[in-house]
């Protein structure tokens, strides 16, 4: 009675199918996660936006950023209109602005997470502005162009050439590292923040994702 069993050459085209399936396959799988996780970062930075604008209008005054908070107003802002929740001015990680919002009036659940964020690894700002938050920044209404992100600044030759418009007086912005894992672009982080990320420039490219109000 004759045995029936693979040839090596059978095994072997077999072997060579599945590699080169997995080989379009796991890059397709990678990009659909990465798209899904760049539309969750979208939808996030949406609805914290819409509770820093309540938050705004209850109180009559806007979150404190990284530019503002060693200013003489910072600390009456965090005791008198903040309660004293959240770090004491100036703060130290990115998730500080956004404590306000949290309490005694829950304006959000807890405090945001950038899902691109490495945590505690410098994304280019300095060694003391670190975290695990989206970086906020505003045009603090009779301060000047105080926000601090140079493309959203007035007079920003690159920022105009981009089409990109400076925040007026009372509007803020959130970012995102992006899926290039750097604040900024370039081989220099944080060089040009707020670079706006475009999916249509591969999936993982230079550019943050950015959430202006």
């Amino acid at each position: 009675m004759s045995k029936k069993a693979f040839t090596l050459i059978e095994l072997l085209i077999v072997v060579a199918i599945i590699g080169i399936l997995a080989a379009i396959a796991v890059p397709n799988f990678l990009n659909a996660q990465l798209k899904a996780k760049v539309a969750r970062t979208q939808a996030d930075m949406r609805n914290v936006a819409t509770a820093i604008q309540t938050f705004n209008m209850d109180k009559n005054v806007m979150l404190l950023d990284f530019w503002d908070d060693d200013e003489a107003f910072a600390i009456t802002r965090w005791q008198e209109n903040f309660a004293g929740v959240g770090p004491r001015p100036p703060y130290t990680t990115f998730e500080g602005p956004f404590y306000p919002l949290t309490s005694p009036v829950s304006y959000i659940s807890s405090l945001p997470q950038d899902p691109f964020s490495p945590r505690k690894q410098d994304v280019g700002f300095g060694a003391n502005e670190q975290g695990f938050s989206y970086i906020y920044f505003d045009n603090e209404p009779g301060r000047g162009d105080d926000h601090g992100i140079n493309l959203y600044q007035t007079g920003n030759v690159l920022g105009e050439q981009l089409g990109i418009k400076p925040l007026k007086e009372g509007e803020f912005a959130m970012i995102s590292i992006g899926p290039d894992g750097v604040m900024g672009v370039g081989s220099s982080p944080g060089s040009l923040r707020g670079m706006p990320y475009d999916v249509s420039n591969g999936v993982v490219s230079d550019g943050d994702i950015v959430r202006r109000q």
